[in-house]
């Protein structure tokens, strides 16, 4: 229980505003990411933040910090 809490306080849930839904689609297609891998860069580019991942569909983004594991 004591995890949750922590992880509650220190943890921050980011969503794309609902008018860039659009850009998702975009990216979708013009990047040939799946939905969410598209959604993820969005928010990653909205926010400007850098995105950690074991995925290798991400090898296509060269304007965001892609950080692989």
């Amino acid at each position: 229980m004591k995890f949750i809490k922590d992880l509650l306080t220190s943890t921050k849930i980011l969503s794309l505003p609902t008018n860039l839904y659009g850009e998702v689609v975009s990216v979708r297609e013009n990047l040939s990411l799946d939905f969410d891998d598209a959604y993820q860069y969005s928010v990653g580019r909205y926010f400007n933040l850098s995105i950690v991942t074991m995925d290798k569909d991400f090898e296509v983004i060269k304007d965001l910090e892609i950080l692989f594991l």
